[in-house]
């Protein structure tokens, strides 16, 4: 009996034992579970599972820079630091630099929370508000009396800003900056004048978009003289304010004749070559037929020279095939100017203004650039060309050729060309340096040459093909 009883107290212990949680502090090398000894008697696993650590993603905003570069700053009399609010304020001549763009204001207040600046004016001793904001970004120039701009978004909202865009100076009430290249404008005013705060004329409208450099959309548009609104009034505009020249339609004219019928005139194509020369192909079209065509162009380079070339040709035909007083004539009209710049080549210069072609052209054109052309009386031309040898003796010469013709009489005098050669005065016998003393030191020596080939004819021998001229020369020699 006492042997049973100390198996059933031991049974009973064991059991109570084997059936007991235990609990312990965590550690931080313990195993994930810790298996029974004997897995066979013993009814269950005690498992206790690590903690799972929280996995935070750092976010590609916090992996880069809050700043793509660094924010220069500087002003007069201070500058202040607000920690808790993160402001940073720069008050008077203050100045901020940010990438390539300049701010200049009285007062300006970075809040780096926000990621905006805001410019505004200051007052001086008088209670006069002076400094106003000057905001630059590459060529884009705006003189505001407020902006808050931000600089990572690059939008900014301006009151009454002031800025240039080629000829036109604007104002505007209100402007709202998207990017880069859009800007919303509210009560802006466009003028050529000179003062934007009080000019003599401008343009109103409430509603812009604006595209630095490229165009300008308006609403409703009223032009207004001496602040006083006109009842001229445009639904809608658009003006292009393109720095560089681009290629493009010509919008012809109408016009209407009574010996030629209706007719579209000056329509074509304008090419932009490149920055040093253009193109610019007009024609006119008449419905009996006739037609004109003209070629534009206009060179430069800087420092070296200057001109362009009109080429002019009309085919006219009067009244229609059959009747007696049908007639068909060709015209034409070539005009040249150029000018070479002297500090190109001191040395070598070289000109030429043209005025060549037929005598009638003027009067029988009714193309509306040539209205003032029956009055022309004269035609014109000389082209020069003269260098300067610096050699001892000096040599100059000069090459020249001119033209007259008399749009009355129809008679063409030429000169093709003039030669003028001239050499500086020789000394033969007189010392490279000294005193030229005597009678046979002074003897001296110049040459001077002169040549010339002199046409006359009549326009209509001239624009033949069968053109029989007969040329005049003449020539000149002296010593002296």
């Amino acid at each position: 009996m006492q042997r049973n009883l100390f198996y059933i107290v031991f049974l009973t212990i064991f059991l109570t034992l084997g059936n007991t949680k235990t609990y312990s502090q965590d550690n931080k090398n313990k195993s994930a579970s810790f298996p029974a000894k004997n897995q066979e008697t013993t009814p269950q696993e005690t498992t206790i599972a690590e903690p799972e650590l929280t996995k935070v993603k750092i976010s590609d905003s916090l992996k880069k820079p809050l700043l793509e570069s660094k924010i220069k700053r500087k002003a007069v009399d201070y500058e202040k630091f607000d920690q808790k609010k993160k402001l940073i304020t720069l008050y008077n001549q203050a100045e901020v630099y940010y990438q390539d763009i300049e701010l200049k204001s009285g007062i300006i207040v970075i809040d780096y929370q926000k990621n905006e600046i805001y410019a505004g004016r200051i007052k001086d001793s008088t209670g006069t508000w002076t400094q106003r904001p000057v905001f630059k970004q590459g060529n884009n120039v705006v003189e505001p009396d407020s902006i808050r701009f931000n600089y990572k978004t690059k939008k900014a909202l301006v009151l009454n800003s002031r800025t240039e865009q080629g000829e036109f100076r604007v104002k505007a009430e209100r402007t709202k900056r998207e990017n880069d290249s859009v800007y919303f404008m509210k009560g802006a005013r466009f003028t050529t004048s000179k003062d934007i705060d009080d000019p003599e004329y401008y343009f109103y409208t409430n509603k812009v978009k604006f595209v630095p450099g490229k165009k300008v959309v308006v609403g409703v548009t009223h032009m207004v003289i001496a602040d006083v609104p006109t009842p001229l009034a445009l639904p809608f505009a658009f003006f292009p304010m393109s720095e560089k020249s681009r290629s493009g339609l010509i919008i012809p004219s109408y016009n209407d004749s009574n010996t030629r019928g209706f007719s579209l005139q000056n329509g074509g194509y304008y090419f932009a070559l490149s920055d040093s020369y253009d193109l610019a192909v007009l024609g006119d079209y008449y419905t009996n037929g006739s037609y004109a065509l003209r070629f534009e162009s206009t060179y430069a380079k800087k420092y070296q020279f200057l001109g362009n070339v009109n080429v002019r040709f009309e085919n006219l035909i009067t009244s229609e095939r059959g009747y007696p007083d049908y007639s068909r004539t060709n015209i034409y009209n070539i005009q040249w100017s150029h000018s070479k710049d002297a500090k190109s080549n001191p040395n070598s210069r070289f000109s030429a203004s043209v005025n060549l072609g037929t005598s009638k052209y003027y009067r029988q054109s009714i193309n509306q650039v040539n209205v003032g052309g029956p009055l022309i009386n004269t035609l014109s031309s000389s082209i020069s060309y003269s260098k300067t040898f610096n050699s001892v003796p000096q040599v100059n010469m000069s090459l020249a050729a001119t033209h007259s013709q008399n749009t009355n009489t129809e008679v063409i005098n030429m000169t093709l060309p003039t030669l003028q050669v001239s050499v500086d005065r020789i000394f033969p016998f007189a010392p490279k340096d000294g005193i030229k003393k005597g009678f046979f030191k002074n003897i001296n020596l110049q040459y001077n040459v002169r040549g010339e080939n002199r046409i006359e004819t009549t326009d209509s021998l001239f624009s033949s093909q069968r053109c029989s001229v007969m040329p005049k020369s003449a020539s000149s020699t002296a010593f002296r």
